[in-house]
C-alpha cells in the first residue's frame, strides 16, 4: 500500500509538472497572437481573447485535484499511525520472512519455483561475459543462479568473494568415529556383494 502511493505520488508530480507546462505554454500563445493583432494582423484568435480561459479551465481543475490530493497526503503523514495496523504491518513482515524462508528451503531441497524459473534466467551484460574466460563465466552464472552455500556451490561463491561462512561440520569426535566405522562397513559390505556376483557370473559362464 505504501510503495503504491509513492508511485501515485510521483506520477502526481509529474502530471502536476506537465500541467504547468502546459498552462505556460498557452499563454506564450496568447501572448503572440496579442503582439500580432496589435501590429493589426488580419487572423482568427485561438488561444488569446475569450479563447484563453476555455483552454485554461480544463488544466487548473486538474491542478487543483493534485493540489487536494497533495494535501490529504500531508494529512495522512500528520496523524498518528494506528496500533493495530502497525500490528498489522508487524505480522506481515514476519510472515513474509518466514514465506521466504521456506521458499528457499524447498529450493534447496530441489524443488522448481517460480523464483527459481527466475533466477536462473538471471544473466550478465554480454559485454560484461565477453571479458570473462569460459572457468569464470561458469563459475559466475553457477553463483547467481544458485540458492546453496555448502558444497561445491559454497566453495565457489567463497572464491568469488561471496560473504559465506566457511563450513562446519559441527560433529565431534565420538560421532566422526561411528560415522566412519559405519562408512567402512558399508563399504565392505558393498565389496562383498560385488565379489559374490563376480563369482556367480564366472560360475554362469563354465
Amino acid at each position: 500500500m505504501i510503495h503504491k502511493r509513492r508511485v501515485a505520488r510521483m506520477r502526481r508530480v509529474e502530471r502536476q509538472r506537465a500541467l504547468s507546462s502546459q498552462i505556460q505554454d498557452l499563454r506564450v500563445e496568447a501572448k503572440f497572437e496579442g503582439n500580432l493583432a496589435a501590429n493589426g494582423e488580419q487572423f482568427d484568435l485561438c488561444f488569446s481573447g475569450s479563447h484563453l480561459p476555455a483552454w485554461r479551465a480544463p488544466l487548473e481543475s486538474s491542478l487543483e485535484e493534485i493540489h487536494a490530493a497533495f494535501g490529504r497526503d500531508a494529512a495522512r503523514a500528520s496523524r498518528p499511525t494506528p496500533q493495530h495496523l502497525l500490528r498489522q504491518l508487524k505480522a506481515a513482515r514476519r510472515e513474509k520472512i518466514a514465506n521466504k524462508t521456506r521458499e528457499r528451503e524447498r529450493q534447496m531441497r530441489g524443488e522448481v519455483l517460480s523464483a527459481t524459473r527466475r533466477r536462473s534466467c538471471l544473466g550478465f551484460p554480454a559485454h560484461v561475459l565477453a571479458l570473462w574466460s569460459p572457468e569464470a563465466r561458469k563459475a559466475n552464472l553457477l553463483a547467481r543462479r544458485s540458492v546453496g552455500k555448502v558444497g561445491y556451490v559454497g566453495q565457489v561463491k567463497r572464491a568469488l568473494g561471496y560473504r559465506i561462512p566457511p563450513e562446519d561440520a559441527q560433529v565431534d569426535d565420538s560421532t566422526r568415529e561411528r560415522l566412519d566405522h559405519l562408512a567402512e562397513k558399508i563399504r565392505r559390505s558393498n565389496q562383498s556383494r560385488g565379489d559374490r556376483e563376480t563369482l556367480t557370473g564366472q560360475r554362469a559362464t563354465f
